[in-house]
């Protein structure tokens, strides 16, 4: 069943301007591990360093590999949030088609589920069902 409710011009401006600034959060926090350099230098930077703290350095590095590709999941998904804002279709579950709560697309504009949508999603993630 489509939910009928739709929101107003005024809530997708909200969250257009929540995606937009999110969106610039993380370019910012990009350009910031990369202390202005591109990952290319970074990356040689890295592997210049002395070799003798390299098992903490190894460790650090795999949890930054690991935020960060949590981070460029992140950024996909308000990048495509942002193409999508003004569509129709915006703001309704992928999974049951209803309505997305305001409230929740406040908290999380990219959502592409409900709440019981995600959850069901999740678990099923967590099983190795999806």
């Amino acid at each position: 069943m489509t939910s009928t409710v739709q929101l107003s011009r005024d809530q997708r401006a909200v969250l257009a301007n929540l995606l937009q600034a999110r969106l610039l959060g993380l370019e910012q926090k990009r350009e910031l591990q990369l202390q202005g350099q591109s990952q290319a230098v970074s990356a040689r930077q890295t592997l210049l360093q002395d070799a003798d703290d390299a098992g903490q350095r190894s460790g650090e590095h795999e949890l930054e590999g690991i935020v960060g590709d949590i981070d460029s999941g992140e950024f996909q998904a308000i990048s495509d949030a942002l193409q999508r804002v003004h569509r129709a279709d915006y703001g309704l579950c992928v999974q049951c088609q209803e309505a997305i709560p305001f409230e929740r697309l406040l908290i999380e504009p990219q959502a592409l589920r409900c709440a019981g949508c995600q959850a069901l999603h999740e678990r099923r993630a967590k099983l190795g069902l999806t």
